[in-house]
């Protein structure tokens, strides 16, 4: 059986690494992907690919999404009151541009250096309903591991994570299932898919009850449950569930890949990068579940050699998952 500790490093080293090399191909279709890599293993090994604008990308770096997940994981082991403002200030010193940060952020960002006493309405500078895109779903692993054993402080700190930035009601319904697929990975090491589909319907119920409508997930849900019974590979879910930036195209298309492949952390990150689309984001997030699930033992120690980043290095990231389990593992 998987350690509790094995899974919280399992869960962060795992979201890295998907991150790391879905961002490789990021926005590719799939034919280009298949074309031009035979394998994850393929991506890692290859030095730089072009960019959108600017030099090209280092392979080995990552992108948003990780750089926000580790602001996450700090914010929950230093601020006792979980403070989304103190969230959002930690987001705003760890900002470097050429992570691919999207548009809405970085416009949240510009305008919290010039107004941070307004933090509360910056999330909706850009959009007037607030963004339900999945930049707050792909950072929220850590809370996910640190309140698996009580659902209202997970969904509550879901929430308030995901607020500082993305504000739609579909961005907290996103935040609080990716953290519930992560606290459930984390507590069990036997499967079925309905030990997940259950609590992440039950999850939505939360909004409902708030007169939220849950209709894209609960329906992305039930998709997700007619695949698996049918058995259909990930490449063709892609076309009914999405692999875009919304929120309700790549969290259930992540969860899609680790529940048909919850065996293997190494199918599911091929699954999650081969599809295309928002590869960093889905291979992040499927990542981070898989990891929780199957341990760090799961993740191949040459993927993990492939990360190249100071000061978070693998042994670093390590360290971090080491202080969140210290912390919130035996709760």
């Amino acid at each position: 059986m998987t350690s509790s500790h094995d899974k919280f490093r399992g869960c962060i080293l795992g979201a890295v690494l998907g991150d790391v090399a879905g961002a490789v191909v990021e926005a590719e279709s799939p034919g280009f992907i298949a074309k031009t890599f035979a394998s994850v293993g393929d991506i890692l090994a290859t030095d730089t690919v072009p960019e959108f604008q600017g030099p090209p990308w280092q392979v080995g770096r990552f992108t948003d999404d990780t750089q926000m997940m580790l602001c996450v994981a700090e914010w929950l082991l230093e601020d006792d009151s979980h403070s989304p403002e103190i969230l959002l200030s930690r987001f705003a010193r760890a900002y470097e541009p050429w992570r691919r940060y999207g548009t809405g952020t970085e416009a949240i960002f510009r305008a919290y250096s010039q107004h941070p006493r307004a933090w509360r309405e910056l999330s909706t500078v850009m959009f007037s309903a607030g963004s339900y895109g999945n930049g707050s779903a792909m950072r929220v692993a850590p809370v996910g591991l640190a309140y698996a054993n009580d659902l209202r402080a997970l969904i509550s700190l879901a929430m308030e994570s995901s607020r500082t930035t993305h504000s739609h009601s579909n961005a907290y319904q996103a935040c609080v299932l990716q953290s519930l697929a992560v606290a459930i990975a984390t507590k069990t090491s036997a499967f079925s898919p309905d030990m997940f589909l259950s609590p992440l319907r039950a999850g939505l119920a939360h909004f409902a009850d708030l007169l939220q409508d849950t209709t894209r997930f609960a329906c992305a849900l039930d998709i997700v449950e007619q695949g698996l019974r049918a058995g259909l590979p990930c490449i063709e879910m892609a076309s009914m569930l999405g692999t875009g930036v919304a929120a309700y195209e790549s969290v259930p298309m992540a969860l899609y890949c680790f529940l048909r492949h919850p065996e293997s952390y190494e199918r599911v990150i091929h699954e999650a990068i081969f599809i295309g689309g928002d590869t960093d984001t889905i291979a992040s997030m499927a990542g981070a579940i898989s990891g929780a699930f199957l341990g760090r033992q799961a993740i191949p120690a040459q993927w993990l050699g492939a990360i190249r980043e100071q000061p978070y290095s693998p042994s670093a990231i390590e360290a971090l998952a080491d202080r969140l389990w210290a912390k919130f593992g035996s709760k």
